[in-house]
């Protein structure tokens, strides 16, 4: 919204990405009086903005009226990571206090038409939007909850008594001091079972979450809830795209290249890569690169399982970039010591990240489960091809790539094994070893059909039909 995001600036993950574009094509479209509400991340804001608190008050004041409210409390104040979880403010202490802020004071305000609210962190919100009459939206970006008693929601400044005819709870209500005291709220499936609308950020993803896949990572709350939604027909699947600034055209960190020069540039792009983590110089070696953070959910073993017999028969080379799970990231740390010049794990770095995704030949992405994604639609638009498993976001951006039928994205497997993604990374090198014109179409049609078929501008159409078709109905009773 404006030079706002000069200043303003605090990304979570495939959440941030989405909101961040979407919030920007609305702000362009100007269909509507749009507002954001954000936690003021104090100490973030004024180190990367390099203001002093009495100037960020002073913007904070003046975005108010523009639109933009950064909801001020300690919770906030002096977190430089948006993930910490402190004891003195936990992270659900955290979401009361953004959603305290929204409840009693913008919806009270604003008296907006539509309140659109994101994963367990605003749970609470639509219950209070439907309170007031107020139509919501609520997007599932990943099946995470957080519970706690409607006497500690009411003690932390938001009405509970006000908000329990629409609220989810742990169990079916008891008596009144049980309901009260002991049975407990559920921020996501609340948020699901008040709105209006309900939606995932991947058509598949909502299958798969009605079907009752993952039984061991989604709530029971949470599918419960959203198959009653969904029978109702008010649940539907968008599928979130990337940035527009994420273009080899626009590259900072990269040299710069279009569908005309992909071979190339991607080779100069590769040397660049392998110069800087010290991997050995080999033009020729196919280049792996892991974008996703290392936790179950990404499935980093399957890559552990493979990676040291995949570098050693076929001169592979593994590049990670990416935090997570202690033990995952000691376990890359020895794959590296052991293929020193072909294995590289590095922290995540958002410069480092666009350089592997210039000179990586293949992005690795083989999630057990995947909301939406972004690198598989990302990577693409660099010629580097997606090897996923068949699963959300991962299946509904994905096609299998077919070089005789010239279509096709990626590589795909189904089931998720080492054997599955071994496979999957054969059938890519086979393609990794074509003939160079065969390789140059190849990457140029893929590049151009990223752009085209991942477009926020899409993205944001259909979440306005979302928002044309709440406000052709009646508030909510």
């Amino acid at each position: 919204m404006g030079n706002a995001a000069n200043f303003v600036r605090a990304k979570g993950g495939g959440l941030g990405d989405i909101s961040a574009g979407l919030i920007s094509h609305l702000y362009q479209l100007d269909q509507y009086d749009l507002h954001l509400a954000i936690p003021n991340y104090q100490a973030k804001f004024r180190h990367g903005a390099k203001l002093t608190r009495l100037e960020l008050d002073r913007r904070v004041r003046t975005l108010g009226r523009r639109g933009v409210h950064l909801v001020v409390d300690s919770a906030f104040s002096y977190l430089h990571d948006i993930y910490t979880d402190t004891t003195h403010h936990p992270r659900i202490r955290r979401a009361e206090a953004f959603q305290r802020h929204v409840v009693n004071h913008l919806l009270e305000s604003l008296r907006p038409h539509i309140v659109h609210c994101n994963d367990w962190m605003t749970g609470l919100i639509p219950a209070a939007a439907r309170a007031t009459g107020i139509h919501s939206v609520f997007t599932i970006h990943n099946v995470f909850t957080e519970l706690e008693t409607a006497a500690n929601i009411d003690r932390s400044g938001i009405d509970a008594r006000r908000l329990l005819p629409h609220l989810y709870f742990e169990r079916w209500p008891g008596d009144a001091d049980d309901t009260w005291n002991a049975n407990r709220v559920d921020f996501a499936a609340s948020g699901i079972h008040a709105a209006s609308l309900v939606n995932t950020v991947s058509p598949t993803f909502l299958d798969e979450l009605v079907r009752g896949d993952f039984p061991d990572v989604v709530p029971p709350s949470i599918r419960d809830a959203l198959r009653v939604k969904h029978a109702a027909g008010r649940a539907l699947g968008v599928l979130n795209a990337p940035s527009d600034t994420v273009d080899p055209r626009l590259a900072r960190h990269a040299v710069r290249f279009g569908c005309d020069d992909v071979v190339p540039k991607k080779a100069e792009n590769k040397a660049r890569l392998q110069h800087r983590l010290h991997l050995t110089d080999r033009p020729e070696a196919p280049v792996f690169f892991w974008p996703s953070r290392l936790y179950p959910q990404k499935a980093p073993d399957l890559l552990l399982a493979v990676a040291g017999d995949f570098i050693v028969r076929h001169g592979a080379q593994v590049v990670v970039v990416a935090n997570g799970d202690a033990d995952v990231e000691r376990r890359l740390r020895r794959l590296a010591l052991r293929h020193r010049g072909a294995v590289v794990h590095h922290p995540f770095d958002e410069d480092l990240s666009e350089l592997a995704k210039a000179g990586a030949d293949f992005v690795l992405m083989p999630s057990r489960y995947e909301p939406c994604g972004l690198p598989q639609m990302e990577c693409p638009r660099f010629g580097t091809l997606p090897i996923v498993r068949s699963t959300g976001g991962l299946k509904d951006s994905v096609t299998p790539l077919d070089l005789e039928a010239d279509r096709g994205i990626g590589f795909v497997f189904d089931e998720p094994t080492a054997a599955g993604l071994a496979g999957a990374m054969e059938v890519a090198l086979a393609f990794h070893h074509a003939g160079a014109a065969a390789r140059a179409r190849t990457l140029g049609r893929v590049i151009r059909e990223a752009f085209d078929r991942f477009s926020l501008a899409a993205t944001a159409a259909r979440y306005v039909e979302v928002y044309e078709r709440l406000l052709d109905e009646p508030p909510p009773a």
